[in-house]
């Protein structure tokens, strides 16, 4: 799996499962106890599954859904139980010197043939409207967890620590 010290969407999906009930941080406890390695980024984990490397892999969904789409040897399976929302931020800076133009693009990303962009890229669309992605269930099937993003900032620092002291991964 990835490492949240490697990738900010390792980072998201910990704290979202650690915010489970029933899952928590005794969750990871667990996977390390049953032989899971946390290290590098999710690019590392699809490389090992689809090399046969590895059985299989906690990944970001768009990765092997794009990657089987070329031919590569993987399935992604997004658990019943849920999957945690990554997200791929984007926003204008107050110091911008570019107000408008930024607005624009920000305008662009956000229209129904940005997210069309988007969903060539492997991402799910933010925009109702727009196709998934060809792989992707239908949006109704596809549960996503709860998490509160003030309060997963504000503890990352610690929720990094907590990960590290499981998988014994030195920052």
């Amino acid at each position: 799996m990835p490492s949240p010290l490697a990738s900010g969407a390792a980072l998201i999906h910990a704290q979202t499962l650690a915010g489970v009930q029933g899952l928590g941080w005794d969750y990871y406890t667990q996977l390390k106890a049953n032989g899971a390695i946390a290290a590098g980024g999710n690019g590392a984990v699809l490389k090992s599954v689809a090399s046969g490397e590895k059985a299989y892999g906690v990944v970001v969904d768009y990765l092997p859904i794009r990657e089987k789409a070329k031919g590569a040897p993987v399935e992604f399976v997004f658990p019943k139980e849920g999957v945690s929302a990554v997200t791929e931020p984007a926003a204008i800076l107050a110091s911008t010197k570019h107000a408008d133009a930024a607005k624009k693009f920000i305008d662009y990303l956000l229209s129904e043939n940005g997210q069309k962009v988007a969903a060539k890229l492997g991402y799910i669309p933010a925009r109702k409207g727009v196709d998934l992605p060809a792989g992707y269930p239908p949006r109704d099937q596809i549960k996503v967890l709860p998490i509160k993003a003030s309060e997963a900032l504000k503890n990352s620092e610690k929720d990094v620590k907590t990960f590290s002291d499981i998988f014994g991964i030195k920052g």
